[in-house]
């Protein structure tokens, strides 16, 4: 009976000491809305952050706070990727759009002469 008490108790304190990554949670799915307009330029990054944060809402439910934490910070870091992945194109399409207004000035500049 002893063995019992006391191996509830340690499973309670065990439940205790790992909190609810509410904290977690919210940042990844701040971080998923924060990223939607990437799902043009890295749908696959984003629908991966998206999986990972269904799966860390799931795990929370069903109180495995260690794996919700874990999926709900890689959810994130997906996320962020991917908004970063898609800003990268827009900049390098920029990039790319102020060399031929150069390259078009130089040529009117050759034509001039």
């Amino acid at each position: 009976m002893r063995k019992i008490v006391a191996f509830a108790l340690t499973a309670l304190a065990a439940c205790a000491a790992t909190p609810p990554p509410t904290d977690q949670v919210a940042a990844a799915r701040a971080m998923v809305g924060q990223a939607q307009p990437a799902v043009l330029e890295a749908p696959r990054g984003l629908e991966g952050a998206q999986q990972k944060l269904a799966r860390a809402e799931d795990a929370m439910q069903r109180g495995r706070y260690d794996e919700a934490r874990r999926l709900a910070e890689q959810s994130e870091v997906d996320a962020r990727l991917a908004l970063v992945t898609a800003e990268n194109a827009r900049a390098q399409r920029g990039a790319a759009e102020v060399e031929r207004s150069v390259e078009a000035l130089r040529a009117q500049l050759r034509e001039q002469k």
